[in-house]
């Protein structure tokens, strides 16, 4: 008889945790990449930017730093707040989103009924629970830290049992459920530092129009090629074509790599998502410059030395996808013995092939 009221309870408090399942948008698609980036590698704050790795790879690494938190923290919010960032981060949305429902859902059962027992224990071969709350990346983990613990019962069943005397944490925990975030992941500059080959020295200030390797002929081709994307947008079109090629051309990528090249026979390269504004693009090049250099204002060209004024434009509006070559020309006289390139970057250097 008490098993088969075990099992009523179980089936009600089941019933209550229904999730109703709504429609939702599809998840965003992973684009491609130019051949010109041979790997993506991510960082996160959490672990640092030098802890760059491929995105598997870091959430791997992000998994293992948040269970040594949930392990070794001796404060109990901790816990939790690691818990919560391992269900925001390491998961699939569809499965986050039902987990911290049914976490919210079985934690405030035993705010409302602080007195009935069934509400504080949670059977593991319910394969509802299983898959809603204990497979998640965080689930158990989030269950341990507010207080509950596995025994088993009478008859050998495995369950979470809470073992707390008071429940008022649980109004904070569910708070910081509730409220949580993954874990921002930004993709890496993954810096490379290009010695150039004899024959394409460029010195600065002055910059002469071999080293865009355009003829005069070339250089007057490209600006022609301008003018008529220009016209093309003139032209008398429809909105709805006007978006379908703007939406064929913006999303054909999501990450450029964008190499620049500066006096003294060097070029850097760097990765960019392609919304990231133009002004990323400055900052990545100053964090590679010299102190002799650091405070001398420079400005990037494209091939036809042309340079952008509005510099909070994003890099696939500026079509510099999928990858782009830019120029650096500094705006004071800078002495050819300068060094431009930050010591601490000079380990980096090889030729460059292409």
């Amino acid at each position: 008889m008490m098993a088969k009221k075990q099992l009523e309870d179980e089936r009600r408090q089941m019933e209550e945790l229904k999730i109703t399942e709504a429609s939702r948008p599809p998840e965003p698609q992973e684009l491609d990449h130019s051949q010109v980036i041979s790997n993506i590698l991510y960082y996160s704050e959490l672990l640092g930017e030098e802890h760059a790795r491929t995105k598997p790879e870091l959430l791997e690494d992000i998994k293992t730093f948040l269970l040594e938190q949930v392990a070794e923290a001796e404060d109990e919010s901790d816990k939790v707040i690691a818990a919560v960032l391992m269900l925001y981060s390491l998961n699939q949305r569809e499965v986050k989103e039902k987990a911290i429902e049914t976490i919210c859902k079985l934690c405030q059962n035993i705010l409302e009924h602080p007195g009935e027992e069934k509400y504080k224990t949670i059977r593991l071969t319910n394969e509802a629970i299983l898959t809603r709350v204990i497979n998640p990346v965080g689930g158990r983990a989030f269950l341990e830290a507010v207080g509950f613990m596995e025994r088993t019962n009478s008859e050998g069943v495995p369950q979470m049992v809470f073992d707390r005397e008071t429940d008022f944490h649980l109004i904070e925990a569910l708070e910081a459920l509730r409220n949580g975030q993954a874990v921002p992941i930004k993709v890496s500059r993954n810096l490379e530092v290009f010695k150039l080959k004899l024959g394409q020295e460029v010195k600065a200030p002055k910059v002469p129009d071999a080293f865009y390797n355009l003829s005069a002929a070339e250089i007057k081709a490209e600006q022609k090629n301008k003018s008529k994307e220009v016209e093309s947008m003139l032209t008398l079109r429809t909105k709805e074509m006007r978006q379908r090629d703007e939406k064929s051309s913006n999303n054909k990528y999501k990450y450029t790599a964008i190499r620049v090249r500066l006096p003294g026979n060097l070029a850097v390269q760097g990765v960019f998502n392609v919304f990231e504004p133009f002004s990323a693009v400055r900052e990545f090049v100053a964090s590679v410059l010299s102190d002799a250099v650091a405070a001398s204002e420079f400005r990037l060209y494209d091939r036809i030395k042309q340079h952008v004024d509005d510099e909070s434009v994003a890099l696939v509006e500026l079509g510099l996808v999928p990858s782009a070559n830019l120029h650096l020309t500094f705006l004071d006289n800078i002495d050819e013995s300068t060094e431009i390139l930050a010591p601490n970057h000079l380990e980096r250097l090889h030729d460059l092939e292409d």
